[in-house]
């Protein structure tokens, strides 16, 4: 029989996505196992793909609509949850729809002027919750579930940040931004 002393127990990372809990995102200590004996795998470090953009308050616009105090887990994600908010309320009717010119594509907006009608309520919308992934560099995925007044919908928004451009005959110079490229409702 085999020395069985030289083996250890190792904790496998789970399979499932990670739940991104609303104040302290993936790193919730409410879903860590401590399971006595078992020792922690070495994690790699963490380093953000997206890049940081400056904001005032990354939490402020969505802890008004959510109602959650620092909302924001990733500060480099701050920026696609505020067009997320902005979007929303455009829907809603809160915000008019020419404050999309410069953060969205045309397909989009016409998909939100599309949207409008049908999910614009008496009541300010409210965010119930946001899942994000990032299936690539500077690209974000999320999905946004929102109450409209009594009815509840889900979002699947994707922005994708595009690169500074510098100024050419005929073109103005444009700073890097995030764009939201896609949108559907549920």
């Amino acid at each position: 029989m085999p020395d069985l002393s030289s083996l250890r127990l190792v904790k496998v990372p789970p399979t499932a996505p990670p739940y991104d809990c609303p104040v302290h995102g993936a790193r919730c200590p409410a879903g860590a196992d401590d399971v006595p004996g078992v020792e922690e795998a070495p994690a790699a470090p963490v380093v953000p793909a997206v890049p940081v953009l400056a904001a005032a308050s990354p939490g402020a616009a969505v802890s008004r609509l959510s109602g959650r105090a620092g909302a924001v887990a990733d500060p480099g994600a701050a920026r696609p949850r505020q067009l997320a908010v902005v979007i929303v309320e455009v829907l809603a009717g809160v915000r008019p729809d020419r404050q999309l010119m410069s953060l969205a594509t045309d397909r989009v907006r016409a998909r939100v002027g599309n949207l409008a009608p049908l999910l614009a309520a008496d009541r300010r919308p409210r965010i119930a919750r946001i899942v994000m992934s990032q299936p690539a560099d500077r690209v974000v995925e999320m999905t946004v579930v929102v109450n409209f007044g009594a009815r509840s919908r889900a979002l699947a928004m994707r922005f994708e940040h595009a690169a500074a451009r510098p100024a050419a005959p005929g073109w103005p110079a444009r700073p890097a931004r995030w764009l939201c490229t896609a949108l559907e409702a549920g």
